[in-house]
């Protein structure tokens, strides 16, 4: 049986959640996407085992794509989220308008 949407979707959120739960701790920052990388593949290789996939390889780089992705989106969000509070902070346009004028 290979992995589906809700397996990739599982084995990303355990990844991300794993990352956020070092992230507080004394791990270096700058290990924490390696971390993603391992743990996704750790978590994918678990899956497979538990759902008797015989595509060990395939779900090895899913994993590895999942701790990729996890580091990915949540540097996505982060970043997104920090320029929508500070664009409604420092007001939308006005630096804009000030150029025009």
């Amino acid at each position: 049986m290979t992995f589906n949407i809700d397996s990739n979707i599982a084995i990303l959120l355990v990844t991300w959640l794993v990352v956020q739960v070092l992230k507080p701790t004394k791990v270096a920052n700058h290990l924490l996407p390696l971390i993603a990388v391992v743990v996704g593949a750790l978590v994918a290789v678990g899956l497979s085992f538990y759902t008797h996939d015989t595509k060990l390889v395939q779900d090895v780089v899913l994993g590895v794509w999942a701790g990729f992705a996890s580091t990915g989106l949540n540097e996505t969000a982060t970043k997104s989220i920090t320029s929508i509070i500070d664009g409604f902070a420092n007001g939308f346009g006005k630096a804009e308008d000030k150029k025009a004028e």
